[in-house]
This record gives C-alpha cells, structure tokens and sequence, in this order.
C-alpha cells in the first residue's frame, strides 16, 4: 500500500473518531436525583453509527444485582432494583471498526419503602377513624374509591389519621380502600388497600320483656350488646311510660358498663302496661355503634301486692290493695345465721331448687345440701322464702337465714298446711318484700278513737 492510501486511511479514520462521536443513552431520572423509583423501566442505549452496548453491570451495597454481557443497541430492564438500596451502574459501549470504546458510571438510591406498623384489617373507631402508622415518613396519602376520606398526619408524617366521612350509616360493613402514596421526595410507592370494618349495630334487650303479672317493684333492666362510650348521656334517650302516654318516675343506675336499671319510684302503678324505648343517637357503644332503629319493649304490672316478715314474732303478713289478706307462720334464720332485714324484692322464682351452704365443701363443718327444695322465692342474694319438709317448727327460728314456710311436698306429717306453695302461686317477680326485725308497737284503742286536731 503506498504511502498516500495510508495516510487517506489515517486521515478517515482520525477524522471518523472525531465527526462520529459515540456515547451511552441514560434516562435523566438516573441523573441529578435523589431517588429512583424502582418500579420504572431503566432503558439503555448505544449513541452513534455502528455503536453497540457490549456489557452492564448493576451492583448494590451487598454486592453484584445484574451482570450482561452482549453486543447489542439497546438494553431495557425493569423490576431489579429494590427499595432502599444504594446502586452503581457501568455501561461500556464500543463502535469496534473505529477501535472507540466508552465506558459510563452512574450512582443512585432508591427510596425507603416505609413499613406499614398497623393492621391492614382495622375497624373504624367510635368517631369513624382509624390511625396508619409507618415505620418512614411518608409524603402524599390519597384514597381511592370508597367513601370520601378526610386525611391528617403528625408533624412527623409517620402517623396518618383518617376519617371516612358519613361513615355513620355503614355500621356492620366491610369494604376495601385503596391508598395510593408518595416517599417525601414525591416518589411513587405501590398502593396498598385496607379492609375497612366498622363498629357492629348496638342492640338492646330488656330481660322482663313481654311479662305479666309483675311485681311493683320489679327493676326494667336493660343489657346493652357492648359497653356505652358515654353511659351518662346514652340515659337522655331512654324513656319509660305507663299506658301510653304517662311519664314514670324513677332512677337509673348503672350495674357494671353494659346493664342499666329503672327503679319506678315509689313504684309501678298497678294494673299498667309498661314501655321502655331507646330512641337512636346518644347510646353509642364504645366502637361507635349505635341502634339501627328505636328500640321498644313492654312488660305488664299485676296487683298491688306486698310481703312484710316479722322476725320477732315469726309471722309472714301477706298484703294486696292495702288489706291484709294472710298472715303465715314462718321460720326464719337462727342467732348465728340470723335472717336479713330491709327492704327488697322478689327477683328469683323456682319451682324446685337445690340449696346448699356458701363457700363450704361438703364435710365441713356448717355444709348442707337439699335437694328439690319446693316453691324457692328469692329477694337478696341467697335469701328466700321456701317450703321446708325436714321440720314443723314453724313459728320460731330454725334457718340458716331463710324463711322457712310449711309445704305438704315431701312432708311426713299429714294436715300441714301449704303455705310455701300459695305463696309461691300468690306472688310473682317484682313484689317487694320488707323484713322487720321488730313488729311496731300496736296503737291503743282510745287513741285510735280520739278525732284528729284541727
């Protein structure tokens, strides 16, 4: 070859390294920020005429992630990089028939993918919110579909309260919610969704609910599903009347955090329908929940009836509509297991019952069991009125603390009256019972006769 074809070559090939410039195509998302969403595509590319990329290598801060080795324009991959690594990326390219080769080095991050610390399960709370916790700070939190959502975080952007609005109607209800998030530096994280539950409805019963015949002193006893978040204010939407239309009067107290009782004061009138209604809104339970509807219930009253026990002198007097109409000789508690005094109610009736002491196991001293003890009527605690078959001493003290009344079930003795059983059949729940411990002294006659002053 002579030595002006060589320099021709010289000059093309000098000149070709210089008019032909070769280079590495990056996305500009690789350069100049931050962080690198890792969800997006990384494509790679050889610049110029007769380029080819020839190898990538991808390394994280534990190491080698992606190695190739090819001859080829461009390169595209998705769905290596990770959340909260560091990279390095080298691309070499060459263009061989001008002996050009090029080599790029590129270094990002990828941002923290925040932990989610909390439930994906959560149940609204009583004011229709629930609380996200993330382990990062977070930027944008939106909902997608759903019920509208009111959204707030702590200055921290690590706890995010949100309130579905007019969430009250969807009590009992699961539904999804999509959240769509953002790293701080505005970087795109993958959604994520909630199962949403809300509070279950409240309900209420009334445990004399359809009852008749009742005793004028006879609490109403409501047992709400789930304790109340304010049992105070949950009372102004109970309401209790008589027949109708008018008002009882009484107190409400609370027993534990879900049952409520009416005491009528000083009593139920007799011979009254009774109605007690919840209106919905302020009995909320402690999960939001409230009645789905009003709530309504009746029981029904008897005659006015009334037990009075006298222990001095042993007696049971048994009085309706103001008049005495019996008087039962009783027996009632000893000196060590003497009978309680004050005033109650009937609050449990058995046809049958076992009785046995309290807090004694059997061979102990002081232990009794009876079985099928008949017509068992209780007024406090373990105190009842009932037939008792093992004696006849009616008329002085032979209980444990109960008043022992005569019965004709399983009885020996033959013309025993049955006092227990027509006491039994006489009275109902509710009747109120006061236990004396002396009878009050009798008025004299002259006193009696003499005209009231003026």
């Amino acid at each position: 070859m002579s030595l002006a074809v060589i320099a021709l070559v010289t000059t093309l090939y000098a000149l070709g390294r210089w008019w032909l410039p070769l280079s590495i195509g990056l996305p500009e998302y690789l350069t100049g920020k931050t962080e690198v969403d890792p969800g997006k595509a990384i494509t790679l590319s050889a610049l110029g005429i007769g380029a080819s990329l020839t190898s990538v290598v991808l390394e994280n801060d534990q190491g080698m992630h992606l190695e190739q080795s090819m001859n080829r324009r461009s390169l595209e991959f998705r769905n290596v990089l990770e959340y909260g690594k560091h990279y390095t990326l080298k691309v070499q390219a060459q263009r061989s028939w001008l002996h050009q080769r090029l080599e790029k080095t590129v270094s990002f991050d990828t941002p923290v993918l925040p932990k989610i610390e909390t439930t994906l399960n959560p149940q609204l709370d009583a004011e229709g919110r629930l609380e996200i916790r993330f382990s990062d700070p977070v930027g944008q939190l939106q909902g997608e579909g759903g019920p509208p959502l009111e959204i707030s975080s702590d200055p921290d952007r690590k706890i995010f309260s949100i309130k579905l609005i007019g969430a009250d109607h969807l009590q009992g209800k699961r539904f999804p919610i999509t959240l769509n998030w953002e790293t701080p530096q505005g970087t795109r994280l993958p959604a994520f969704e909630l199962e949403v539950s809300t509070a279950p409805p409240l309900t209420a019963n009334l445990g004399i609910e359809g009852m008749k015949n009742l005793g004028l002193a006879m609490p109403a006893e409501l047992s709400f599903s789930e304790p109340l978040l304010n049992r105070e204010k949950a009372l102004d939407s109970l309401r209790v009347t008589a027949n109708g239309s008018q008002e009882v009067e009484g107190k409400w107290i609370w027993y534990g955090k879900q049952k409520v009782q009416f005491r009528p004061e000083p009593g139920w009138p007799a011979h009254a329908r009774i109605e007690v209604e919840i209106r919905p809104g302020p009995a909320r339970s402690i999960q939001g929940g409230t009645l789905s509807a009003p709530f309504k219930a009746q029981f029904e009253t008897g005659s006015d009836r009334r037990i009075e026990v006298f222990l001095d002198r042993q007696r049971v007097e048994v009085f309706e509509n103001g008049e005495k109409i019996r008087t039962l000789r009783a027996s009632t508690g000893k000196s060590k297991t003497p009978t309680v005094t004050g005033s109650f109610y009937i609050y449990a009736r058995f046809p049958k019952k076992t009785m046995k002491s309290t807090g004694l196991r059997p061979g102990e001293k002081g232990y009794y069991e009876v079985k099928d003890v008949p017509y068992a009527q209780y007024f406090h605690e373990g105190y009842a009125f009932h037939g008792a078959f093992w004696h006849n001493a009616f008329g002085q003290p032979a209980s444990h603390g109960c008043i022992n009344l005569a019965t004709q079930q399983k009885n020996a003795r033959q013309g025993i009256n049955e006092d227990a059983g027509w006491l039994y059949q006489w009275a109902s729940l509710g009747v109120p019972v006061v236990v004396h411990g002396q009878s009050p002294p009798k008025e004299p006659a002259s006193a009696a006769r003499e005209p009231a002053s003026p």
